[in-house]
């Protein structure tokens, strides 16, 4: 198998990168559509509007998808959130969409915490209030013209889906309101048209039980676009592909898919026919009638520098692929833009400098730079040093534009200033110090777009072309975390005991590096449960036996540790070849469910493992004896001695289950 850095080398694609930032500096449109789940999004609907129409897109999801499953491998819950969460970036990377999150952090209240059947249920678990509160802070952010939920609010639907979407419904109006949530400190935004989809989830995934409302509108995703070499209903399946995870992707013909909208509702209360929005500068010259006159009186620059705008930002495509010619053409938009800028009404400003920010990347994209942004060691630990390396190719050595860059990060990291490495050849670099303090940064806290500041460690880099200068934003390529002081686990992780059977059970806290002494280490237990240590010969952790109060109930609890009263991480690394790496930290804990039931003491389970679930340890745990099944006991109806056949998650697919049936049916009806 390559390695990753090497595949993905040797699938950049530039001219197609350069592409989509020319063609998004054809629209100043704001689309946004909201959804629950990493893989709600309609892929090829936001591939038309971004890549075809030059729109900028926003992609606002809820949950980081903790409650999926996992065609790839063994992480489930917080860790396949995190997978979950990346594979949604690389997704919208295709497509070069925005994402915006209603659970920022992992401690969010807004998780993947199962199927739900109504918005009712799964506001229980979210928080009303909370919800709507997240959802205004992403319309103020992004300022949308255009806002649609990905699904219906109808019986029948997921309820995570139903919650966002009458979620999406009142943030139209609440974000548009001085006196709502007014503790955000964004301006308030009145979205210009909301929308609903046209197409119902009967038949599919859910069974809506109400149709869905009528089109009014239509977005036609089967135009070929020879650069991308596809349509952008198959460029949103490559899209769709990145959610490996959920087995996404799947193959599409060159024909037309078109996606039916409905209007539901406009900010001027009247229906818009011929178009999505009404009364929105669409280009750039339409912002010529949004410019302040200048202090003089006249009222000509702002006006002149949008229609220069225009002029540049069409040149420039129409240059493509001549990149010293796109060049010329951004830096004459580049000087455009800033004229209009000091021109343009405040309620229009954040489209110009959206358009900086696209302009940067567009001149990153035909100078050819390949940016890298490494920092070493890639997972710094607090109290540590780091160096931060910017490292860029010089395509053409006689005219290469010169490169600064300054180091920002959150109040955690104290960042250096960047010194030029020195070297000469076609990758220069410079390099800067990076001190980390606590608290620990977590991955889930990088950055997702180019509209919205990043919240983590990035570098602000200045690209100088001629009198030129250019201004974007870049993160590391690998998704920067830090990593706590004290690290280690405690095993086991997952504890099932029997309320009246269980008195206690053993348990082991183990560091990562050794401690100066046993006694640092603690855990945190459940009022009247007692941790008796037994003896040990080093001081590389503790194990010992807890015992369970003698009035304790039927419940769910959970331990946690500390070392040199610092409380004690789990390290995950997360590496697949589809996504970025990234290093977990959570709180290392141990879950003990202490349940009320009685226990299969005295029955023999035959297992059939699909691979990806426990549940026939917790079987066992109750007191059951488990016989795990080999594909040859299938095939030849070995079932002597058991009393109960189980199928574990994915068995039907993963093992001979199907062909088994002819030895499974005659047992079950022999009485197993």
């Amino acid at each position: 198998m390559k390695k990753d850095f090497i595949t993905r080398q040797e699938h950049r694609q530039p001219l197609r990168h350069l592409y989509g930032w020319l063609k998004s500096l054809q629209s100043t449109v704001i689309f946004m559509q909201t959804g629950a789940h990493p893989d709600d999004e309609t892929s090829r609907m936001l591939a038309r509007l971004s890549l075809g129409d030059g729109m900028h897109v926003v992609y606002v999801n809820a949950v980081r998808g903790q409650g999926g499953q996992n065609a790839l491998g063994p992480e489930r819950g917080d860790a396949l959130g995190y997978l979950r969460s990346e594979e949604l970036f690389e997704a919208m990377k295709v497509i070069r969409a925005d994402i915006g999150w209603l659970a920022e952090t992992p401690d969010d209240p807004i998780r993947d915490f199962g199927f739900s059947k109504s918005a009712e249920q799964t506001y229980e678990h979210w928080g009303k209030t909370h919800t709507l509160r997240q959802m205004v802070k992403m319309v103020r952010l992004f300022r949308p013209d255009i806002l649609i939920p990905t699904f219906l609010d109808v019986p029948g639907q997921h309820g995570h889906h139903r919650a966002v979407t009458q979620t999406t419904l009142a943030a139209f109006d609440e974000a548009a309101r001085a006196d709502s949530f007014d503790d955000l400190g964004l301006p308030v935004w009145q979205v210009n048209a909301l929308y609903l989809p046209a197409w119902g989830g009967g038949g599919g995934s859910y069974d809506d039980e109400v149709p869905p409302p009528d089109a009014t509108h239509e977005i036609l995703t089967g135009d070929y676009d020879p650069v991308l070499g596809g349509t952008y209903a198959q460029v949103g399946e490559w899209s769709r592909a990145c959610h490996a995870t959920q087995g996404m992707g799947r193959p599409v013909d060159e024909e037309e898919r078109p996606v039916p909208l409905h209007q539901l509702r406009t900010a001027s209360g009247t229906p818009v026919h011929s178009n999505l929005t009404e009364g929105v500068p669409e280009t750039l010259a339409a912002l010529a009638a949004h410019c302040n006159a200048d202090a003089d009186g006249s009222s000509d620059a702002g006006p002149q520098a949008a229609t220069d705008a225009q002029q540049a930002a069409a040149d420039a495509l129409a240059a493509f692929p001549d990149s010293k010619a796109v060049m010329g053409a951004l830096c004459r938009l580049q000087s455009a833009l800033l004229t209009l800028d000091a021109h343009i009404v405040p309620a229009h400003k954040h489209r110009v400098q959206l358009k900086m920010r696209q302009v940067a990347m567009a001149a990153s994209e035909a100078a050819a730079l390949q940016l890298h942004f490494e920092i070493s060691p890639t997972v710094p630990e607090i109290g540590s040093t780091a160096e931060a390396r910017l490292s860029w190719h010089v395509a053409d050595t006689a005219n290469a534009p010169r490169l600064s860059a300054t180091l920002q990060g959150s109040g955690q990291l104290d960042c250096g200033a960047f010194s030029d490495t020195g070297d000469a050849g076609r990758r220069r670099a410079m390099t800067a110090p990076l001190t980390v303090s606590a608290p620990p940064i977590d991955a889930m806290a990088g950055w997702h777009g180019i509209m919205a500041g990043p919240a983590s460690l990035h570098a602000e880099v200045c690209l100088h072309v001629g009198d030129s200068q250019f201004v974007l934003p870049l993160c590391p390529d690998t998704i920067f975390s830090t990593k706590p002081r004290q690290t280690g686990h405690i095993a086991p992780a997952r504890t099932l005991l029997r309320l009246g059977e269980d008195t206690g059970f053993d348990m082991q806290l183990l560091p990562d590096a050794t401690v100066p002494a046993a006694e640092d280490a603690k855990l945190s237990l459940p009022d009247g449960w007692q941790f008796e240590a037994a003896p040990a010969a080093s001081s590389t952790g503790m194990s010992g036996r807890v015992t369970l109060a003698s009035d304790a109930r039927a419940g769910h609890y959970r331990i946690h540790a500390t070392l040199a009263d610092e409380p004690v991480y789990t390290a995950q690394e997360l590496a697949y070849a589809h996504i970025r790496r990234q290093t977990r930290f959570s709180r290392a804990a141990a879950d003990i469910a202490l349940v009320d039931t009685a226990g299969l003491d005295g029955l023999t389970i035959g297992w059939i493992d699909g691979g990806v679930d426990e549940a026939h340890h917790w079987a066992g745990q109750l007191g059951a004896q488990i016989v795990q099944l080999d594909d040859s006991d299938l095939q030849s109806g070995s079932f002597d001695g058991l009393d109960v056949l189980v199928a574990g998650v994915f068995a039907g697919g993963t093992r001979p289950v199907n062909q088994s049936m002819r030895y499974i049916r005659p047992w079950i009806e022999a009485g197993g």
